[in-house]
C-alpha cells in the first residue's frame, strides 16, 4: 500500500482520546461533548496551567478534504474575533491526523437549557439578547457570518454572560465558498427563509436566526415548530409565527415588535444590521427598567396595532380643539348687557365681557 493511499485510508487506526492522553502540551481530562463534525474534550494546558476545551474533528470526517477545510475555517473565524460575548480560540493544530483547536473553556449551560428547562424573566432575557447582539455586531463588522446561530450554540458563563461559539459554518469575507448555492446548511429550526431555500445568505440571515433564539427564550419553543423538517422549512418560508404573548405573559409590545422585525421573511424588511437591532433592544431595556410601558416602535415606525406617543398626543389635542369649537358654536350659556353697561347674569347664566379701566372725568 503506497503512502498516499495510507494517508487517505479512513479505516486506519487512531488514538482514542481518554483521560490522561497527552496532546502536545495538553492533558486530556474528560470528554464533554460531541456532535456535528467533532468531539470536545476538557483538557489542561500544561504550559499556562489553565483548563481549555479541545475541539477535535471526528476521525470519520478527518479524511474529507472539504470537511477539514471547513473545520479549519471554524478555528480561523473564531480566532479572528476578540469580544467578551464570543468564545476565544487560542490555537489550531493537528494530532495523529485529526485537526483540532484549543479554545476558552466556559463553565455554564446553553440557552437551550434556559429556553426549555429554566425560563427567565423578560428583563433577564433582554440582558442576554443585548450581549448576543453585541457579539454578532462585532463578527459582522469583521465580515464573518455565523450561519448556525441557535440556542445550543450560545452558552451563559458562570457570571451570566452569553458567549457565542461554533463558527463551523461561518463564511469569511474574501474566503472561498465551500457550500454550493442550492444546498442548505445549518440547523433547520433556526434557518432564515433564504437559507431554507438554499439561496445566498449574508449577515441578515444571522439576525433572523437570532430572532428565532429570542422567540425561543420567551416562548419556550421555536416559532416554526412542526411535525417534520420539510413542514418546518415550509413554515419558515411562508408562515407567520404566533405572538410570543400566547406563551408568556407580560411581554412588552416593543419586544414583540423587535422579534417581528427580526423574523421578516423579506430580507429587505428585516433588520439591516445587528447594530440597529441592538439599539432597539437597549431602548426596550431602558424603558422596562424605568417602568415605562413600551409601545411597539421599531426604527422610525411603530408596531402593528400600536399608536406612537406623539400620535396619541396629537389625537388628544384634536379632541380638545373639537370640544372648544362645539362650545363656541352651540353657546350653552347666554349673557346680557344692560344700557348702563352693567353685565347682569340671569339665574344660571354666565356673563362674559371685556372691561376697560376708565378714569372718571369728574
Amino acid at each position: 500500500m503506497n503512502q498516499d493511499h495510507q494517508d487517505n485510508d479512513s479505516t486506519r487506526t487512531h488514538v482514542i482520546l481518554t483521560k490522561g492522553t497527552k496532546v502536545d502540551h495538553y492533558n486530556i481530562l474528560e470528554r464533554i461533548g460531541a456532535g456535528g463534525m467533532g468531539e470536545v474534550y476538557l483538557a489542561l494546558d500544561t504550559n499556562l496551567n489553565r483548563r481549555v476545551a479541545l475541539k477535535f474533528m471526528s476521525a470519520v470526517h478527518a479524511t474529507d478534504n472539504d470537511l477539514r477545510t471547513r473545520f479549519t475555517r471554524e478555528a480561523q473565524a473564531s480566532a479572528a474575533l476578540s469580544h467578551p460575548n464570543i468564545v476565544h480560540v487560542y490555537e489550531v493544530s493537528e494530532f495523529m491526523g485529526r485537526p483540532y483547536f484549543a479554545m476558552e473553556h466556559i463553565e455554564g449551560k446553553s440557552l437551550y437549557h434556559y429556553s426549555h428547562d429554566d425560563p427567565q424573566p423578560i428583563s433577564r432575557i433582554l440582558e442576554i439578547a443585548i450581549g448576543i447582539c453585541e457579539g454578532l455586531s462585532k463578527a459582522h463588522q469583521m465580515g464573518i457570518v455565523h450561519r448556525d446561530i441557535k440556542s445550543a450554540n450560545i452558552i451563559l458563563d458562570s457570571d451570566g454572560h452569553p458567549k457565542i461559539l461554533d463558527f463551523g459554518l461561518a463564511t469569511l469575507k474574501g474566503s472561498s465558498k465551500i457550500t454550493k448555492v442550492g444546498s442548505t446548511i445549518g440547523t433547520a429550526a433556526y434557518m432564515s427563509p433564504e437559507q431554507a431555500d438554499g439561496k445566498e445568505v449574508d449577515h441578515r440571515s444571522d439576525l433572523f436566526s437570532f430572532g428565532v433564539v429570542l422567540y425561543e427564550l420567551i416562548a419556550g419553543r421555536t416559532p416554526f415548530k412542526r411535525d417534520s423538517e420539510p413542514a418546518m422549512l415550509k413554515a419558515i418560508v411562508s408562515d407567520a409565527p404566533e405572538p410570543v404573548a400566547r406563551f408568556k405573559s407580560g411581554v412588552p409590545d416593543g419586544l414583540q415588535g423587535i422579534i417581528d422585525k427580526a423574523l421578516e421573511k423579506d430580507v429587505r424588511m428585516r433588520y439591516q444590521s445587528a447594530a440597529d437591532m441592538l439599539a432597539d433592544l437597549l431602548r426596550e431595556k431602558r424603558m422596562m427598567d424605568s417602568g415605562v410601558s413600551s409601545p411597539s416602535r421599531i426604527g422610525s415606525g411603530v408596531g402593528r396595532g400600536q399608536t406612537s406617543p406623539v400620535r396619541r398626543l396629537a389625537i388628544s389635542g384634536g379632541v380638545i380643539a373639537v370640544l372648544v369649537v362645539v362650545a363656541l358654536v352651540l353657546k350653552p350659556w347666554k349673557f346680557e348687557i344692560t344700557p348702563t353697561d352693567e353685565a347682569q347674569a340671569t339665574e344660571n347664566r354666565m356673563a362674559v365681557m371685556y372691561f376697560d379701566n376708565l378714569i372718571d372725568p369728574a
